[in-house]
């Protein structure tokens, strides 16, 4: 049984930052900030809910049920030693004036709208700045903040019979938007101001993308040293994230939806090695030097991305402290971030899988298909996909089905072998796979990946010194 201090966390108030054009008398502008003394620590029972940034009009959330909860009076008239929830549906503001014209009427303004659940249940005294949220797509929104509701004669005590009124959050994002970090608002747009210059110090840009000759602690060779692999505390491979930066690391969303405080990510190998352990190599000694592990400081999970559809399936992950990349076996791959790198061109394809037979990783070529085709072949599969333009499809040669042998699992990389002059060679990241499924039948199949280069931009946005 956990402590109760495990879930509760208490905080100062530093400053209470009040609308200015707030009326206590109508209501106006209900709607205030609280900054706190010191950072919240977010942990499995406490998490920020989203900002409202969508389609503002209210006549597209009349009829529409969301969530309040509080610990307002409940249904005895007293304080509610348990936190309650109800389910309240929206009603148009006609309606709700038309059923108490003399609460409603003079105090019911553009900047509100009504709510009200089924059996007299209500906001209530003590429920006041709670939210109403609405669940979009697996995401927490708030839409509301409980402003007032009409009172029984001669009490002073909420009528559960009548309607509620909520201060619009969707109204004030441009008041809001003055006091806090923009990338916490959710917008629906891929449209990000972003100074490349600015983000260029974030890549060691004489390093990425090379290809190193070091081995694994099977004495195997490790040819591509970007390759992070997510382990669970069973110690099994949840997933494979790219090394980005030494900082950061890209990957499936969906593999960090649950219990990322429980995952690690293990670099220069898929098990531990603690020591460096050498071997003869055709008269030569070759040497597998120790696994890097990390732990996750924080998850960036794409705005857009649900666990009910697989669109937008990407998530950034910042490392609780850096990979060592002055090591040979732990190397960041390249972000098309300069004109050379980005190309976007769909020959040199290639992504990493693990040949079973050998238990190494090999960096097996793959051939760019037309995404309309992929479409058409996959459209009856469980592997379709709606969002073409932000994909790649790849398949990998029938000729090479047989040594492919092996599932990495997804978020396994696709790269392209970039000539660069007086740079050499290099690889740079242009997707990876988003089911897992790279060389996982006894023939050759369609395979869709991300496509890193449509989101470039959220990825740079997102990633801070």
């Amino acid at each position: 049984m956990k402590e109760v201090s495990e879930f509760v966390q208490e905080h100062t108030v530093q400053e209470l930052i009040v609308h200015p054009g707030y009326n206590s008398s109508r209501f106006v502008n209900d709607i205030a900030l609280i900054k706190l003394t010191e950072s919240i620590t977010m942990s499995e029972f406490v998490q920020p809910v989203c900002l409202w940034t969508m389609d503002k009009n209210q006549e597209l959330i009349v009829g529409k049920t969301g969530t309040l909860v509080g610990f307002g009076l409940n249904e005895q008239d007293v304080v509610s030693e348990q936190l309650k929830q109800a389910s309240i549906g929206v009603v148009d503001a006609l309606t709700c004036i038309k059923s108490d014209r003399l609460s409603f009427a003079n105090q019911l303004t553009a900047e509100m709208f009504c709510g009200g659940g089924q059996s007299n249940v209500s906001a209530c005294n003590g429920d006041s700045g709670g939210g109403l949220f609405f669940n979009v797509e697996g995401k927490w929104f708030v839409r509301g903040v409980v402003s007032f509701i009409p009172v029984r004669q001669r009490t002073g005590l909420c009528d559960p019979s009548k309607y509620t009124a909520y201060a619009d959050v969707a109204k004030y994002l441009g008041w809001i938007d003055q006091y806090i970090d923009r990338r916490v608002l959710v917008f629906d747009t891929d449209e990000l101001e972003v100074d490349y210059e600015e983000k260029l110090p974030l890549f060691n840009l004489n390093t990425c993308g090379t290809k190193s000759e070091t081995v694994l602690a099977s004495g195997q060779p490790a040819p591509l040293p970007w390759l992070g692999f997510v382990l669970t505390k069973e110690e099994k491979v949840k997933c494979v994230v790219t090394l980005i930066s030494e900082w950061y690391v890209v990957g499936t969303a969906s593999c960090f939806e649950k219990n990322e405080k429980d995952l690690r990510i293990l670099f220069g190998g898929f098990k531990d090695l603690h020591e460096q352990k050498c071997f003869e190599r055709n008269g030569s000694t070759v040497c597998a030097y120790p696994t890097q592990s990390r732990s996750i400081g924080r998850v960036v999970a794409h705005p857009r991305f649900s666990k009910n559809t697989i669109n937008d399936n990407i998530a950034l992950i910042e490392l609780q402290s850096p990979a060592d990349t002055t090591q040979p076996h732990v190397k960041p791959i390249c972000l098309p971030v300069t004109p050379t790198l980005y190309t976007n061109q769909t020959e040199n394809l290639s992504v990493l899988s693990l040949r079973l037979a050998l238990r190494t990783i090999i960096d097996q070529e793959v051939i760019h298909l037309d995404s309309e085709f992929c479409t058409k072949v996959l459209s009856n599969t469980s592997f379709a996909i709606d969002n073409e333009d932000k994909s790649i499809c790849v398949i990998v040669p029938e000729e090479d089905v047989a040594n492919c042998d092996g599932l990495l699992g997804e978020g396994a990389p696709l790269q392209e072998y970039v000539s660069i002059v007086d740079a050499g060679e290099r690889y740079v990241l242009r997707g990876f796979d988003l089911f897992g499924i790279t060389c996982a039948g006894n023939y050759s199949i369609p395979v869709w990946f991300v496509n890193v280069y449509s989101y470039l931009d959220w990825m740079l946005y997102n990633m801070r010194y």
